[in-house]
């Protein structure tokens, strides 16, 4: 809040106020995960997937509040017999008590996602192959070469493990049509046939993934203060940004957000000749401006009111007591 600070045993010194706008968005970030198989969809089952790992960051919401905090740019000193002041502070104006240390926020950003399709479908590794080699063979007076077929394993290759996998999903699909026109020696009635189809349709969806890939969505939420300039011609501010990967960041890179303050304008002016006229001591306070605020992206606004800003508005005085 405001403050004031004793300087010596007669004096006091005092802060006026301003005015720090707090814009609290809520977004929604999207990691998606491509298929360790994504690059073969389109052949084994004409399919059109993502086929790179992506992140995406959007705002679902924004709020947008004030506070009003101590001017240190704006001192005052006055005799410490004057009277009245505690009713100067309940109208905002000034106040004895200590400045009030800012949020201690800690941006965290959310740790990193890795992808993971180890449970997704069941697929070996390795593979068996056959192949003929030839062995010398001793003879009575002679030695002769002989194909001998020789089996051994194998590492499969990622396009073998995409094509085991499409020959799994292919094979439930037309165990789901043959069950579902009736086509199999198995008979199926009632909730059994629900049972089967719906176990097939998981098992295909299980697999499918491996070609889709899969999405991790996160809800975050972040503050950012934005504090108008007192003497500045434009009031349009940078409030934060949308990082695909970072959320939601107050600089770098991103798509912008911004707040612009539409100043209503002031319908009195202070008479400076009065002022001059006043006799002892006086108490400079400020009368805030009151303006039209707009949070905007792209030009488009998003959210809207009214604020009241005490740095853009007139300094004006009080006859104080003693």
């Amino acid at each position: 809040m405001l403050s004031c600070a004793w300087a010596s045993a007669q004096e006091c010194v005092y802060f006026l106020p301003s005015t720090t706008i707090t814009v609290n968005v809520d977004a929604e970030q999207e990691t998606f995960f491509a298929g360790p198989y994504a690059a073969y969809a389109k052949k084994l089952l004409n399919l059109d997937v993502r086929k790179n790992n992506e992140i995406t960051s959007r705002v679902t919401g924004a709020s947008i509040s004030t506070r009003t905090e101590a001017d240190m740019n704006a001192r005052f000193i006055m005799e410490s017999n004057v009277q009245d002041l505690m009713a100067l502070s309940a109208q905002g104006l000034v106040s004895f008590g200590q400045k009030a240390d800012a949020d201690n926020a800690s941006w965290r950003f959310l740790p990193e996602l890795s992808s993971d399709f180890s449970d997704k479908g069941i697929t070996s590794d390795g593979k068996e192959v056959t192949r003929i080699v030839y062995k010398t063979v001793k003879t009575d007076s002679t030695f002769t070469r002989v194909p001998v077929e020789q089996s051994f394993t194998e590492s499969k290759t990622i396009e073998d493990k995409a094509k085991e996998a499409a020959d799994i999903i292919l094979s439930v699909r037309k165990q789901r049509m043959d069950i579902a026109s009736g086509d199999t020696d198995a008979t199926f009635s009632g909730a059994a046939l629900a049972d089967a189809l719906k176990e097939l349709k998981e098992i295909e969806q299980e697999y499918l993934v491996l070609f889709r890939g899969y999405s991790v969505t996160r809800q975050i939420s972040a503050s950012f203060d934005v504090v108008p300039g007192a003497y500045t011609t434009s009031h349009k501010y940078l409030a934060f940004r949308t990082d695909p990967e970072r959320g939601l960041v107050s600089n770098g890179r991103g798509t912008p957000y911004y707040i612009e303050l539409e100043p209503e304008g002031f319908s009195w002016e202070e008479p400076q000749a009065d002022v001059k006229k006043q006799k002892g001591p006086l108490i400079t306070y400020r009368i805030p401006l009151v303006c039209r605020l707009t949070l905007t992206q792209d030009g488009l606004p998003l959210a809207q009111g009214r604020v009241a800003v005490y740095q853009m508005g007139k300094e004006a005085t009080y006859p104080a007591k003693k």
